[in-house]
């Protein structure tokens, strides 16, 4: 039997994996090991990476903080109730990206040193 936390928590990781990347498989693509030409591009990926990560964080944590406090009690596991609650915590934890953990600036600022981005003000606009 599948996990529904765990599958929603995998589903929304491969998507952010298949982000991450993709940068860099523009680069091989390329052939010369040359930065695509386009960086801003790559900024707006960055940004979309990184709040999509601090989702991903929000997330995991609330799964963990809801499983630590034994808030299932027997009489909540009925059919669905697992797969509800998963489903509202990625919602929480999509509103807590939109608003900012604080995460977001060294998401970006480590993925520009991983790519060899050099530009200071990526994480400048919000």
């Amino acid at each position: 039997m599948i996990d529904q936390h765990s599958a929603i928590g995998s589903q929304q990781w491969a998507a952010l994996t298949d982000i991450a990347y993709q940068p860099a498989d523009n680069v091989r693509k390329t052939g010369t090991g040359d930065r695509p030409s386009d960086v801003k591009d790559d900024k707006e990926e960055y940004k979309k990476v990184a709040k999509e990560m601090e989702s991903l964080f929000a997330y995991q944590m609330l799964k963990i903080m809801r499983e630590t406090t034994g808030s299932m009690s027997e009489d909540k596991k009925e059919n669905g109730y697992d797969t509800y609650m998963g489903l509202f915590d990625m919602e929480v934890s999509k509103l807590f990206a939109d608003r900012g953990l604080g995460l977001q600036e060294s998401i970006i600022n480590w993925l520009e040193r991983s790519q060899g981005v050099n530009n200071n003000d990526v994480s400048s606009e919000k």
